[in-house]
């Protein structure tokens, strides 16, 4: 409702700057026309970007217009020189509607061109049209209208210096494009040209010319066109339109659209027409007399034909206001009886809506307690999800410290399984060494016994021979007979004191020889340990050496190096007490024995026994023992070798407890150095994986 009245203010200057114009032509009549001045107005710019295209390229709307328009004009200024080419911008900087509208008018331009690109919701739209302001035939061209449009609400104060124009409003689109009808036949004209050099000459698919109700056009006294480029919607437009090829391929069918037009307006030069002053020393005074009668005459008649051209033009516009007028006085009818109905509608729907309120209350009602009872089952669900992810946090914890709580224990295990490996490899070197040990003073008393007993046996054979000689020797008297007896009698005796005599030496001198012996023993110990102990030093700092080397060693491969070294060393105190030569392990050796596989236990006597078995050791020997041995004392061994050693071991069984006790009556039987040992499938394994086998078994 309020557009009217300002549409109608609007008209009103514009007919008076029409009229102006008009009058100003009149005035000028006896000058053929020329274009002089030319405005060309790039679209949007600064902080209106115009449309975005596809998003494909960093150009948009306002960077493609500003350099289509900078090449016109440059097309315009290079060809006619003579045409001032004025641009509404020449960079990136916001220009108002109307202001471009306003250094058209002010520069007294005869030509003003808005370049623009299109965009459409139908990313298949395709295709160049060009707009004059006026009537919109169709939805398309109001849409279009009211999107260029729309940049004026990027100005703080567009309601004020567009006195009240809504760019969404079809009633305002339609007041303003009257105010151009006086310059529609010129703007249609070059539109025209232009819309050909872009089919014709460029190739581009042709929209045709169009009317539509464009706010930047509103107010501009001259013709005036609005070039839509084309679809940045549209991939394939938008790769011409972003191609040099494409920029400067359409700038020169604008050009060449505005060098039709410009032919076609401007007046042509009348016969004997000179630009210049003539020199009055160069005419008879006749002659000129007559030129200007025909001035004048000229004059007459091209002030008679304006003046009948400029009636025209404003009956024409007289009459287009008058139709406009009724066409809105009965649109407005229209609308008013559409909004009757419409509140009759709205009554109705109120009615229906008052008649089912309570129905509705009601319904409102349930509908809340309903939700509240389901707030609050979720509540409880929550509470609970809550409460059962506690407990599976806290399970997981209590999880995580009894699995770092077993990995400590395991640690410790394998610490304590070692030391007690290395303390069952000791005990088997003690019990060998306590073996040979008796063994040696059982031989130097079994030595001396048969010393004894030969020197006793030679003396009865003595005796014998005598007393067969002497029954031979019949000449003998008994007297000689008895002492002869009593002679041998008394060597007897002296034999038998002789006999004890070195017995008793024999024993005195196994006594010095063990004592001996044991002084070496203790004195070869003493050597042993300390060598030992400068081995075992040796070993780790080679040991330490080698970690230290091998940085990426795993703990289960420096543990399996660790007890490889261990067993050189003690195959060098065994290879001792054999009197065998004993060298220091070179680091070669060492990688050598890590690289290889440890030799596998090899069974002598008896079939292996499937499966697990726990059994004592209890004598290890560095050569075989048959079975009736005494060093037994009458057990039921089984034999296996490893380590280039013999080793024996009693019992079968999978009871620790069994074994156990097994090994405790063992050791009161005299195997001091009984201990358990474990074998899957006949092969030796740790007592501790013996155990965690057994325990996984239960």
């Amino acid at each position: 409702m309020q557009a009217q009245p300002i549409g109608k203010r609007s008209i009103l200057v514009f007919l008076a700057l029409s009229l102006i114009h008009f009058f100003g032509s009149a005035q000028n009549a006896d000058t053929p026309y020329r274009m002089k001045t030319i405005v060309i107005d790039a679209g949007h710019g600064g902080n209106d970007p115009g449309n975005l295209g596809t998003g494909r390229y960093k150009t948009r709307e306002k960077d493609i217009a500003l350099d289509v328009a900078l090449r016109v004009g440059g097309y315009i200024k290079t060809q006619f020189p003579e045409i001032n080419v004025i641009y509404t911008r020449s960079t990136d900087v916001f220009i108002g509607l109307n202001e471009r509208a306003d250094i058209a008018n002010k520069a007294k331009a005869d030509l003003f061109i808005s370049i623009h690109c299109n965009a459409a919701a139908n990313k298949s739209a395709i295709g160049v049209e060009t707009f004059t302001l006026g009537l919109h035939r169709n939805q398309e061209n109001l849409e279009v209208a009211m999107k260029e449009n729309s940049a004026i609400f990027l100005e703080a104060d567009y309601k004020t210096k567009y006195e009240g124009f809504d760019p969404n409003s079809a009633e305002s689109i339609i007041a303003l494009t009257i105010m151009q009808s006086a310059y529609l036949q010129q703007s249609l004209s070059i539109s025209s040209y232009i819309q050909q050099q872009f089919k014709t000459r460029v190739g581009r698919r042709d929209r045709g010319v169009k009317q539509a109700g464009f706010l930047v056009l509103r107010r501009t006294t001259m013709p005036s066109v609005l070039i839509e480029l084309g679809f940045l919607t549209n991939a394939d437009e938008e790769d011409f339109l972003n191609s040099e090829n494409g920029k400067s391929y359409m700038s020169s069918a604008i050009f060449r659209g505005f060098k039709e037009y410009k032919e076609l307006v401007e007046d042509p030069l009348p016969e004997g027409y000179v630009t210049e002053a003539v020199n009055p020393a160069d005419e008879s005074s006749k002659q000129k007399e007559l030129d200007e009668k025909m001035k004048a005459a000229e004059k007459a008649k091209q002030d008679s034909a304006q003046k009948a051209a400029d009636q025209a033009k404003i009956k024409a516009v007289s009459d287009s206001l008058e139709r406009r007028k009724q066409q809105l006085i009965s649109e407005k009818a229209a609308r008013e009886a559409e909004l009757a109905q419409q509140e009759e509608n709205e009554k109705a729907k109120l009615k229906a809506k008052a008649d089912s309120l309570e129905t509705v209350k009601q319904q409102k009602l349930e509908e809340m307690k309903k939700r509240q009872a389901e707030i609050e089952i979720q509540k409880a669900k929550e509470a609970k999800e809550e409460a059962d992810r506690l407990a599976k946090l806290e399970a997981e914890k209590k999880a995580k410290q009894e699995a770092e709580r077993l990995a400590k224990e395991e640690e410790e295990r394998k610490a304590k399984e070692a030391k007690e490996n290395a303390k069952e490899w000791l005990e088997e070197i003690k019990a060998e060494k306590e073996r040979e040990l008796a063994e040696a003073k059982k031989q130097a008393a079994i030595d001396a016994e048969k010393e004894r007993l030969e020197a006793i046996k030679a003396e009865k054979l003595k005796q014998l021979e005598e007393a067969r000689k002497k029954a031979e020797e019949d000449s003998i008297s008994a007297i000689e007979l008895q002492d002869l007896k009593a002679r041998k009698e008394q060597a007897k005796l002296d034999s038998i004191a002789t006999a004890e005599s070195k017995a008793k030496a024999a024993a005195d001198s196994i006594k010095l020889a063990e004592e001996k012996k044991q002084a070496e023993i203790a004195a070869r110990n003493k050597v042993k340990q300390d060598s030992i102990a400068a081995v075992r030093k040796a070993e780790a700092e080679a040991l330490s050496a080698e970690v230290e080397r091998k940085k990426t060693t795993s703990p289960e491969e420096a543990e399996l190096l660790f007890l490889q070294l261990r067993k050189k060393q003690l195959e060098q105190r065994i290879a001792q007490l054999r009197g065998q030569s004993v060298t220091e392990p070179t680091v070669i050796e060492i990688e050598e024995r890590a690289a290889a596989k440890p030799e596998p236990a090899k069974k002598v006597n008896d079939a292996p026994v499937s499966g697990l078995v726990l059994r004592v050791q209890v004598i290890t020997s560095a050569n075989p023992l048959s079975s009736d041995s005494p060093q037994f004392q009458g057990q039921k061994v089984w034999e296996y070798q490893q380590g280039g050693l013999y080793k024996y071991t009693v019992g079968s069984t999978q009871d620790f407890e069994e074994i156990t006790k097994l090994q405790s009556e063992l050791r009161d039987l005299g195997f001091k150095g009984a201990f358990v040992v474990a074998f899957k499938d006949g092969e030796r394994i740790k007592v501790s994986e013996a155990r965690e086998m057994l325990n996984t078994t239960e």
